[in-house]
């Protein structure tokens, strides 16, 4: 089992946590580079668009600058939001960052969730489109990221013609996964195609997901078996929140509002999490599902990530970087704890 760092980029708009934008990104690239050295296998980044908090708008321009600032991790979208994009532009700019990075990218896609249609009017896109802009920007990229001659593409949504990608990926083929967490219509897109797969987890609280993971879990091999495929057939990547320290009690004192703030944070009136994870929206840090799980001791998340993958583990498993109200010199202290004190003992998982 491999383990990574995720970066959302947000920088809340609340006086009391916020950051200068120029001083916030060079803290979060500067962290990135100590994530290196302590270990990590891989460093992700997520996007979403017209947040208050910004949730790093500049994907392709931030995971250029990551991949600038490190040498060997490597690096990776979790998740690029296929239908914001033009696919051979998309196409284009993926492959030139596997160029520049020597062959370190990773492409996790995604078809944006429902909980963030406010997204989609920005781009004057209709959110009903978008397993179809998914599919066929998968069709797309692929084929113009291995294609040795121009071809032309009619579907659905795009109508293109002499497509011709140069400079192809340094990798052949280049790493792709799709998230596939909650519909079983989506984990048969993944499972059909034969592609690696993002899973349900963790999430944005837990360090693992628990029993939503072993449903995860049990779901996906069920499509890989009406893919007729192996259960084993696909990396598994997923991601989860757990600050490793040697005083939980403490750190959630200090930290609880503002994990408070990036779960149950305002955004046009919605709480983008609560339909996904309760009937009742918390009113409290301490309402949070799994909140006290959030600060662990080592030997507590040993023994958390031994039980809940006991039966099957990821392949890859991210922690969130940063929370608001988290110096990045307390996270980078958090994740020493993690790579210096939990890997060692579950990397077999």
């Amino acid at each position: 089992m491999r383990f990574g760092v995720l970066y959302d980029f947000r920088n809340p708009a609340k006086q009391q946590w916020h950051v200068p934008w120029s001083e916030f990104y060079g803290a979060t690239f500067e962290h990135m580079e100590e994530v290196e050295r302590l270990g990590f296998h891989a460093i992700s980044l997520c996007e979403h668009h017209g947040d208050p908090d910004g949730y790093n708008p500049g994907l392709p321009v931030t995971l250029a600058t990551a991949a600038s600032r490190t040498s060997t991790i490597r690096i990776g979208t979790n998740i690029m939001q296929v239908p914001f994009y033009h696919p051979v532009l998309l196409a284009e700019q993926l492959a030139v960052l596997d160029v520049v990075s020597g062959g370190r990218l990773d492409v996790g896609l995604g078809q944006v969730g429902p909980t963030f249609d406010m997204e989609f009017p920005m781009f004057g896109i209709n959110p009903r489109n978008r397993p179809s802009m998914l599919d066929e920007g998968l069709d797309i990229m692929t084929r113009a990221w291995r294609s040795p001659e121009p071809f032309s593409y009619h579907g659905k949504r795009w109508q293109l013609d002499d497509v011709w990608l140069n400079p192809k990926p340094l990798q052949d083929p280049l790493p792709v996964w799709v998230v596939a967490a909650f519909s079983e219509k989506a984990m048969d897109r993944v499972a059909g195609r034969g592609l690696d797969v993002g899973a349900q987890g963790g999430y944005f609280l837990g360090l693992t997901g628990g029993e939503t993971w072993k449903q995860w879990l049990t779901a996906w091999h069920a499509a890989c078996e009406r893919a007729q495929r192996p259960h084993d057939y696909a990396q598994i990547y997923t991601f989860g929140t757990c600050y490793v320290t040697d005083d939980p009690e403490k750190a959630w004192a200090e930290h609880r509002e503002g994990l408070f703030h990036a779960f149950h944070y305002e955004r046009a009136g919605l709480h983008p999490y609560s339909s996904l994870m309760m009937e009742t929206v918390p009113q409290t840090p301490e309402d949070m599902p799994g909140w006290e799980n959030l600060f662990q001791t080592p030997e507590q998340a040993i023994a958390q990530l031994r039980a809940d993958y006991a039966d099957g583990a990821p392949t890859e498993l991210h922690l969130m970087a940063h929370r608001p109200g988290m110096t990045f010199e307390q996270s980078t202290q958090y994740l020493r704890n993690f790579a210096e004190k939990v890997m060692p003992e579950v990397a077999h998982l």
